[in-house]
């Protein structure tokens, strides 16, 4: 896989200082999913977004900060199972096959989900790069539209409602 080295003019940077700052990131509901990376050190800087996946691989974290935001905001997405497809990832539109793309949810409350098809391992990023580089375009508005879609998602999980 192809990876520019190269900072963009809207690009979102942040630090995490301590374990304890990321835990708090997540919602409740979350943390108590939460499995850390083994061998993470803090404090730690962070380029545009930080994402894992726990060992079973049922669980990938997100952690993001908009620059609007005081605190970086974390959430859980489960993978969901079903029949395996390809496609394209609905935040940074790559293809992939289906051990690339899936669909990954968002638990709203203890009843309700929301349910995104993305790339498993959230490296649209890195992806959104690769494509623009190879293609010989400029990455910053791709950059810019996923991570208005990363606080669409912050958004909607913050103002759901139970009815």
């Amino acid at each position: 896989m192809l990876s520019q080295q190269s900072t963009f003019q809207k690009e979102i940077s942040f630090s995490i200082a301590t374990e304890q700052e990321l835990i708090e990131s997540f919602r409740l509901r979350d943390q108590k999913k939460l499995i850390l990376p083994e061998n993470l050190k803090f404090p730690f800087n962070v380029r545009s977004y930080f994402t894992w996946k726990e060992p079973s691989g049922n669980y990938v974290y997100l952690v993001f900060k908009a620059p609007n935001w005081d605190l970086a905001r974390g959430v859980a997405f489960k993978r969901t199972s079903g029949e395996p497809v390809g496609g394209l990832c609905s935040w940074c539109n790559a293809f992939g096959s289906a051990q690339e793309l899936g669909m990954l949810s968002v638990a709203m409350s203890s009843t309700v989900s929301s349910s995104y098809f993305l790339c498993s391992d959230l490296r649209c990023i890195e992806k959104i790069e690769d494509m623009t580089a190879m293609g010989g375009k400029n990455p910053e508005k791709y950059i810019a539209d996923l991570y208005h879609r990363i606080e669409k998602l912050f958004e909607n999980i913050s103002n759901y409602k139970k009815e």
